[in-house]
């Protein structure tokens, strides 16, 4: 069976839409998520290792504005700027055989998503972004999936402004010489929610994992206030944290 023959057995047999790839409409091809990645990895018998570094400029600033669901305008200036680079190797369990070597992925705190939040509680989430980057298109690179997937549009919000469209002005490179850029257009794209059945799961998972629903909306109250509330763009960070807790509930 070739390896493309094989995804697609995947694909149908075993992943399942909104939870292991998403449909981004208007795009060609599927987006795959992390879940569907790790299902890929199992299937071929890959270990991926990481290599994981950081830069940083606690002088960098940028001045924001962004507008919620309810067309609320708020306006802000995050001084502090951190980027995580991480580099994907897959490992071929069985022989040893490097199927993939050193894809990259990076993520930093001035992102749209981002840059609205105190630095020093988004560095874990940063950190984690730049590694499921770097291990997503590793995946597809390394088992040949980008003929079936493409990479999340997630996973470039340096091209966009938090909804695919609007360009954001590109970061200079950090150094002395470094000017002000220009300020971003507010994002006023309404919030996509989670399907049905994202909700529907992560409420089993907390279930298994020992974690109430209370506790769950307590730790995630600045992003929504209810299951209705939450958005569509959230829910594999939702995943990963409840993954991450198990019995003890409590975030990082």
């Amino acid at each position: 069976m070739s390896l493309t023959r094989k995804i697609l057995d995947l694909k149908d047999k075993v992943m399942v839409k909104d939870l292991h790839y998403g449909v981004i409409p208007g795009s060609r091809k599927p987006s795959l998520w992390k879940p569907g990645a790790e299902i890929l990895c199992r299937a071929f018998r890959l270990k991926p290792e990481f290599e994981t570094s950081v830069r940083e400029d606690p002088n960098r600033t940028i001045t924001w504005a962004k507008t919620d669901k309810y067309k609320n305008k708020t306006e802000g200036t995050t001084t502090g700027y951190f980027e995580y680079e991480t580099k994907c190797t897959l490992v071929h369990i069985p022989t040893g055989e490097i199927w993939v070597r050193n894809v990259s992925g990076s993520c930093n705190n001035f992102e749209a998503k981002y840059r609205s939040l105190n630095p020093n509680d988004v560095r874990n989430t940063v950190e984690k972004m730049a590694e499921k980057r770097a291990y997503v298109g590793g995946v597809l690179i390394g088992v040949g999936g980008s003929d079936i997937f493409t990479q999340d549009l997630e996973d470039f919000p340096d091209w966009t402004n938090g909804n695919g469209k609007d360009p954001l002005p590109g970061l200079p490179p950090l150094g002395p010489e470094l000017e002000p850029g220009p300020e971003p257009e507010p994002d006023t794209t309404p919030v996509r929610p989670a399907t049905d059945k994202q909700v529907d799961f992560l409420k089993d998972q907390l279930k298994k994992k020992g974690i109430s629903e209370e506790g769950f909306f307590e730790e995630w109250d600045e992003d929504f206030t209810g299951w209705t509330d939450i958005p569509f763009t959230l829910v594999n960070d939702l995943l990963d944290w409840i993954r991450d807790q198990g019995k003890a509930g409590k975030k990082k």
